[in-house]
């Protein structure tokens, strides 16, 4: 016997972490050293010398890779790692001896699986597996083809659909601003025009008056002959008049206050848009399967 091993009858009560998967082929019961994840066996160190001179390209693993060893495996406990032994018949689970210590301690009843497995081979049971597993993995790979080429074309339809959407909606809002803003520019343009009109008026108003007075002086000082004095009175009496309503003319348009323009927005606007993140939502919905 190598002195790295230490083989014993696989019956005896040593229980190992991991077991040398070709000793236990001879019912021999050695703890592995290595694991080589190809072959997913696991070895101990007189077996992996033999592996080695069959299998030069395989890479092993030692206990100081240990977390490379995790796989599956069909003979060991998903959740702890070592090897099944017994079946639980009150919970009708598969137990390695760590789970029979932690949650099986009480059950009433636990079968030994060489014992529950004998004759296992000749039941119609085990023989129908396999047609069942082909069964099943031939309807999942009609689901699975069925769902690339059904979902696949559902989704990119309903993502094309929502971005039609999203640019309808952001179009509708270009809509509602361009109205918006026509009105918002229609008031200012009426308003700048209300402006320019009284200035217009204003200006036109003192141009009149000027020349009017203008006028009445010319005429005032061509007046001749022998009612040239009671015309010159007259004429200055009208003048005074005229010069009243122009004085009165010049106070009303000084005592106009200076017109300016000024715009304020709609203090709710920007509140609102600001406080938006998105247009809307978009979320993952199921419908039934067919």
């Amino acid at each position: 016997m190598d002195p790295g091993s230490s083989s014993i009858s696989k019956g005896s009560d040593l229980i190992h972490d991991y077991s040398c998967s070709k000793c236990e082929e001879s019912d021999l019961n050695t703890e592995a050293q290595l694991f080589c994840p190809e072959c997913e066996h696991y070895l101990c160190d007189k077996c992996v010398r033999i592996h080695g001179e069959y299998f030069k390209k395989h890479v092993v693993y030692g206990r100081g890779d240990i977390q490379k060893w995790e796989r599956f495996s069909m003979d060991r406990c998903d959740q702890h790692g070592y090897k099944l032994e017994v079946h639980c018949d009150d919970h009708q689970e598969l137990c390695c001896h760590t789970c029979v210590a932690l949650n099986h301690r009480l059950c009433s009843s636990i079968s030994h699986l060489p014992e529950l497995a004998r004759g296992f081979l000749e039941k119609a049971e085990f023989k129908q597996l396999p047609e069942a597993v082909d069964k099943m993995r031939s309807r999942l790979d009609e689901l699975k083809n069925a769902a690339k080429m059904k979902d696949q074309a559902s989704l990119k339809d309903s993502y094309k659909n929502i971005l039609a959407e999203i640019k309808a909606l952001r179009k509708e809002f270009d809509q509602i601003l361009d109205k918006l803003e026509q009105k918002t520019v229609e008031q200012l343009d009426s308003m700048m025009t209300d402006s320019e009109n009284g200035l217009k008026n204003d200006i036109e108003t003192c141009s009149h008056m000027s020349d009017l007075l203008k006028t009445m002086m010319d005429k005032l000082k061509q007046i001749t002959g022998k009612n040239q004095e009671t015309n010159c009175y007259v004429g200055h009496r009208k003048c005074q008049t005229k010069l009243i309503e122009a004085k009165n003319l010049v106070h009303e348009i000084q005592g106009k206050p200076e017109e300016a323009l000024c715009f304020t927005s709609d203090s709710s606007i920007m509140p609102f848009f600001r406080n938006l993140h998105m247009f809307g939502t978009t979320e993952r919905v199921s419908s039934m399967a067919k």
